[in-house]
Formats: C-alpha cells, sequence, structure tokens
C-alpha cells in the first residue's frame, strides 16, 4: 500500500510539471511575439516622426531692386567691306571709295588689294585711291581712319616712301596731311604690313613737304588739328604713295578703315 501512495504522488508530481512547461511555453511565446510587435511599432512610429515635415517658415521678402549706374554700351562691330559691295569702285562716278584719276594706270586693283607703282623715280610720280564717303561733311565729323598697308623700294627711304594720308578741306584749297615716317616711335620698316592708325597720330597742317607749318616739321595730335580746323569742309580723304621718295617705290593697300567701315581689298 506505501509503495502504491509513493507511486501515485510521484505521477501526480509528473502530471503538474508537465502542466505547468505547457502553460508556461505558449505564455513564452507570446511575450516574444509581444516584444517583436513593440519594436516594430516603435520603430514605425520612429520613421513616422522622422518623415514629418515641420511647418513652413514665414515666406521671405524680396530685397530692393539694385540702383547702380548703367554701363557704358560697347563700341559696335566694325562693319566689312568687301570690294563686291562697293559698288562702281574703280569709277569716279559711283561709291564711297575710287581710284582717283583714272587715266593712272600705275594704281590697280588687284585680288591681294590696291597695287601702287612700281615707280621708277618715287620722288617724281604716285597715284592714290580717294574715298568720298565723308564730302561735304566737316572736318570734325571724322572720327576713325586707319589703313593696312606694305611698301618697299631699292634701297632704303627710311619712311618717307611709306603710303601717307590727305583729308582735303574747302575744295582742296587746304589740307591736313598724316606721315607715317614723322610719327613718334615711327613704324616704317619696308616690306612687311603695317597697321596706321591715322586718327591717333601726329597731323600737318597745309605742309606736305614738311617744312615747319602751323604744327611745326612733325605736327599736332589730330585732336588739335580738328580743335583749330573742325569746322572746315571735307573734300575729299585720300591714301597716296609716291611724290615722295625711292627708286621703283611699290605699294600695296590691303584694307582702310573709315569711322569703323572696313573696306578690304583683298579677295
Amino acid at each position: 500500500m506505501r509503495r502504491y501512495l509513493i507511486a501515485l504522488a510521484v505521477a501526480l508530481l509528473a502530471l503538474s510539471v508537465g502542466a505547468t512547461q505547457t502553460v508556461a511555453a505558449p505564455s513564452a511565446v507570446a511575450a516574444k511575439k509581444c516584444k517583436k510587435k513593440k519594436a516594430k511599432k516603435k520603430k514605425c512610429k520612429k520613421k513616422r516622426k522622422k518623415q514629418q515635415t515641420g511647418p513652413q517658415g514665414p515666406t521671405g521678402q524680396t530685397g530692393p531692386q539694385g540702383s547702380g549706374t548703367p554701363g557704358t554700351p560697347g563700341t559696335p562691330a566694325a562693319v566689312k567691306a568687301t570690294l563686291a559691295q562697293v559698288p562702281d569702285f574703280t569709277t569716279a562716278a559711283g561709291g564711297p571709295l575710287f581710284i582717283h584719276n583714272q587715266d593712272n594706270t600705275t594704281v590697280t586693283q588687284t585680288g591681294d588689294g590696291i597695287a601702287f607703282g612700281p615707280y621708277a623715280d618715287g620722288g617724281a610720280a604716285g597715284g592714290s585711291v580717294e574715298y568720298t564717303g565723308l564730302n561735304g561733311q566737316p572736318l570734325s565729323a571724322v572720327q576713325s581712319l586707319v589703313y593696312l598697308a606694305r611698301y618697299t623700294s631699292d634701297g632704303d627711304t627710311a619712311g618717307v616712301g611709306s603710303p601717307y594720308l590727305r583729308i582735303f578741306l574747302e575744295g582742296d584749297d587746304h589740307d591736313a596731311i598724316f606721315s607715317p615716317n614723322t610719327q613718334p616711335d615711327a613704324d616704317v620698316a619696308e616690306g612687311p604690313f603695317h597697321t596706321w592708325a591715322a586718327t591717333s597720330g601726329v597731323w600737318r597742317y597745309d605742309d606736305d613737304a614738311g617744312a615747319g607749318g602751323e604744327y611745326g616739321p612733325n605736327g599736332a595730335p589730330f585732336s588739335d588739328v580738328v580743335d583749330d580746323h573742325g569746322a572746315e569742309t571735307i573734300s575729299g580723304i585720300y591714301v597716296s604713295v609716291g611724290f615722295s621718295a625711292g627708286m621703283n617705290l611699290a605699294a600695296l593697300l590691303r584694307e582702310w578703315e573709315v569711322n569703323g567701315t572696313n573696306y578690304s581689298f583683298s579677295s
């Protein structure tokens, strides 16, 4: 009997432990699931918090418009006109440019430019190209005169044989002359092309020979000549070669700019 009671007690104890384990197992799983669910909920809450956009701030005010001084307008680009755009270039009757004195066959139009000479005696012969586009206007209408040319001779003329520019005034009674060889730091080497900005140089007045007229043998700045003679009427503007110096003197005029219009004589 005693052995039976002991066996029964052991059986009851085993049943009690199993029941505890059976109850405990689901509780642990549920706790674990709940823990995971809470963590996920916390993560989602954190994510939503991160994604939320804060309230929009007040709109900024536009500052006052700048009131600085406007810049100076740029200089317009020079217009380039080829011989095809200069009507009747070789006839005295048409166009702003023509070869002066058509019976002078020593001045000719070539593919490289306007050719002068050669003049066996550059002191006794020569030729010119004339611009008539400012005829009838005052000398003060001249803003810029620039020309590109080269010259050669047998020997060295020290610049005296270089192409020069003249503005005739008052029906050719007066003239103002730009000579490359009388300029400060004169650029007059024979052979290469030179760009002579005449209106930036010094000029003589009624003194082609350079004997020392109103402004001395070398001349005065173009602005001084305009101050003194600006009201005088233009009757022709010339680029000339010869009647100066040099044996077998020859020259080539490739470009001539007058008040921003650049005439190109090369094809």
